[in-house]
């Protein structure tokens, strides 16, 4: 009995041993896990981040009754050019209390790729607006004593990637000079968490903080995706006294907004077109606002003129093949007269339609929605004739 007695313990004391062996390796293993997803940088993208770091820049700002001060920070930016063009928010260099910007604007470059140099602080002028958008254009003109910047000088610069093709869950990286972060460089990775065509806005769970606006939003190519620009904190109220007013609140999160780079070439390719179209030197600065928006009605109808009534008809991006949530910009159905309307408006210019209908083969073609608002006609051909 002694002997079954001391087998049925060491069976119990291996089983035991065996068990927190295997709870080890599996605890390891998602260690492990963890550590590569929060680590889990090619060489080749950190070198392509780090390469990008370098266009971008401090931005500071003074008004010329305030010449006997040194200039204040308020944001970053980056440069699209080598010959010193740049991009960051209107709400960068516009002064809130005169509602316009300020006297004066600089640009400081890191020495290091870390910290910025009080020696390389340019002097900017802009070039280009867009309220709407909050981003503006501006080129380095002269230093900051006022010397003008030699031809053969080169300015680092960032190469701008298409942003209309980046998908949900793809890194990003956000570079830029926080208020709290001093005067050196700060990086944090994120995801895309969502996009916003029609409100041209990239989401992303990646820290957008005071200070980050204007600066870049960088693909792992090491290209420039998006332009932080603001951010949504879910902050909720909290009653700790349970007099059922709320004296406290909570932060739950935060969802950062970027500006798409498409944006930006955009308005670098307008201000290409001014400056070639005119014989004349370029205006020293154009004000720009979005088109209006237009609701987008029309008919559905058969090949033999009748209508077709419960049809789904909506707008993708031009050339878009697929119907999804993030690709859907507005969408409507048919009444029983075949007419539609759209449930958002949106900007005028050219967009692929797609109709579905009972009994109907699915409809696709591109269309031009006019300033006009004129009414579209989709007829739709059925699966079979009698």
């Amino acid at each position: 009995m002694t002997n079954l007695k001391d087998r049925d313990r060491e069976i119990a004391t291996a089983g035991v041993a065996l068990f927190a062996l295997a709870v080890c390796i599996l605890a390891g293993g998602a260690f492990a896990a963890q550590s590569a997803n929060r680590g889990g940088i090619s060489p080749e993208v950190r070198a392509q981040v780090r390469q990008a770091i370098a266009s971008i820049g401090l931005i500071s700002v003074r008004n010329i009754n305030d010449a006997s001060l040194a200039p204040r920070p308020r944001g970053s930016s980056v440069v699209v050019s080598s010959d010193g063009l740049l991009v960051t928010n209107y709400h960068v260099i516009n002064n809130p209390r005169t509602s316009r910007p300020y006297d004066e604007i600089f640009l400081n470059l890191s020495s290091d790729g870390e910290t910025v140099s009080t020696q390389a602080r340019y002097r900017l002028k802009l070039v280009l607006i867009n309220k709407e958008l909050d981003l503006v254009l501006l080129r380095a003109i002269s230093d900051s004593e006022g010397n003008p910047i030699p031809k053969s000088f080169t300015f680092p610069s960032i190469a701008i990637g298409d942003s209309r093709k980046i998908r949900v869950l793809e890194d990003l990286f956000i570079i830029g000079f926080p208020e709290k972060g001093g005067s050196t460089m700060t990086v944090n990775r994120g995801v895309v968490e969502g996009k916003d065509i029609l409100a041209n806005w990239i989401k992303t769970d990646a820290r957008v903080i005071h200070g980050n606006s204007g600066g870049a939003a960088v693909s792992g190519e090491g290209k420039l995706i998006g332009i932080p620009t603001k951010v949504v904190a879910d902050d909720q109220p909290v009653d700790r006294d349970g007099d059922g007013f709320p004296d406290d609140s909570r932060r739950y999160g935060a969802v950062g907004f970027l500006r798409p780079s498409h944006l930006v070439s955009e308005m670098i390719a307008q201000l290409g077109e001014v400056t070639a179209t005119n014989e004349k030197p370029a205006p020293p600065l154009q004000m720009t606002e979005a088109p209006n928006l237009v609701t987008v009605r029309g008919i559905v109808r058969s090949t033999g003129g009748r209508p077709v009534a419960g049809a789904l008809v909506g707008l993708v991006p031009l050339g878009e093949v697929s119907i999804t949530e993030s690709t859907l910009l507005t969408w409507g159905s048919t009444n029983a007269e075949g007419a539609f309307k759209l449930n958002k408006p949106v900007p005028p210019g050219r967009y692929t339609l797609k109709a579905k209908a009972l009994s109907n083969q699915p409809y696709s073609t591109d269309v031009e929605i006019s300033p006009s608002g004129s009414a579209l006609i989709v007829e739709m051909r059925r699966l079979w004739s009698r």
